[in-house]
């Protein structure tokens, strides 16, 4: 990736130009750059990266909120206006057929390594900057870490419906989005079983979620019988789950611990898709049809979450970057390549990389 100077973008109807103060860097994104995690469907070149923390530049003249200088959070999953079926991510995933390439090729295509970006002002959120910034003390870029906090919050109370008491079974958990998403159930009041093959990994999991009785981790073996035996056993009463959120990544094929995971499911459970796999995963349809199973697919988060997300946030419910334990690297735009190699060696639960094209 190189860097070209731009026009600084005009603020036309319906659209926002942003100064962008923070661009998370994510751990697989030199896949999606490469097109070896095909599932993405970029369309080259373009100015990568999807959401970001920044300032508002200008306001199109249908603007009746927003206006020059407000903080913002800005959400890049943008659907159609005419089609809200067809849906692309700014600047990390193309969406799908003829239309979605037309939408990304057209106003919305380049994403957040830019020091001014083009986004539709549906898609800004205004954040509280005297709450944010001066009383709880955050950097502009760990404000960034939002973005997996909602998808996570969308996953589980979107997709699966996530009632107190319920238990929840989430992986893999090691890396950036499970580890959040046993985080975010703890929260909801849920009980947690995480998956996962690595001990020590696991075992730091538990420490940074406060080494509560409602955590419980798997070390998963491979062995089908096994992992459902130990799953169950990790449930209340060893009863089996309500839920299964699945975040597999992009890099595999399918779901590692798809089929132990089902198989410890209580009547009437609830599977939820939040990973990015290009292949495919098989069912057991007697078990399914004969325990009312419902399988569910959830790609981001509505505007509604991304709202409640921040308002967790601004109360100091949840806490980011720094102030949850996490490691933060904070890199300016023209050490991009740095600031994408640290994230592919060490991004996960709780290790962020940021990139700043602008610093205030």
């Amino acid at each position: 990736m190189e860097l070209i100077e731009l026009p600084v973008p005009t603020a036309t109807a319906g659209a926002v130009v942003i100064k962008v103060l923070g661009a998370m860097i994510a751990p697989f994104v030199r896949g999606i750059h490469d097109g070896s995690i095909a599932v993405y469907n970029l369309h080259l070149p373009l100015v990568p990266n999807p959401s970001n923390i920044g300032r508002v530049h200008s306001v199109g003249p249908d603007a009746v909120r927003l206006k020059e200088g407000d903080l913002i959070y800005f959400d890049p999953l943008i659907r159609g206006r005419d089609d809200s079926s067809v849906f692309i991510i700014q600047g990390h995933h193309g969406g799908q057929g003829p239309a979605g390439k037309k939408l990304m090729q057209g106003e919305w295509r380049d994403g957040s390594l830019q020091k001014y970006q083009k986004v539709p002002l549906e898609c800004c959120h205004l954040l509280d900057e005297n709450r944010l910034l001066k009383q709880l003390g955050y950097h502009p870029a760990e404000l960034q870490e939002i973005t997996i906090q909602a998808m996570c919050v969308a996953a589980l109370i979107e997709g699966a419906d996530l009632k107190a008491g319920d238990t929840v079974i989430i992986g893999p958990t090691t890396g950036t989005f499970g580890g959040t998403a046993c985080e975010i159930a703890l929260l909801l009041g849920a009980q947690v079983v995480a998956l996962g093959r690595d001990t020590k990994k696991l075992e730091s999991l538990a420490q940074h979620l406060g080494n509560t009785d409602r955590f419980k981790y798997v070390v998963m073996t491979g062995d089908v019988q096994k992992d459902t035996a130990a799953i169950k056993g990790a449930t209340l009463r060893g009863e089996g789950a309500e839920v299964f959120n699945d975040w597999a990544p992009g890099i595999l094929q399918d779901s590692p611990y798809w089929t132990a995971a089902f198989l410890a499911l209580k009547p009437r459970g609830r599977v939820v898709l939040s990973g990015a796999p290009s292949g495919n995963v098989s069912i057991p349809y007697a078990l399914a049809m004969h325990h009312c199973l419902s399988i569910n697919g959830q790609a981001m988060c509505s505007p509604q979450t991304i709202d409640q997300t921040i308002r967790l946030v601004e109360a100091g419910t949840l806490k980011l970057g720094r102030k949850s334990g996490a490691e933060i690297a904070i890199y300016p735009l023209d050490r991009y390549h740095e600031a994408e190699e640290n994230a592919v060696q060490n991004g996960g639960f709780r290790n962020y990389t940021y990139v700043t094209p602008n610093v205030e």
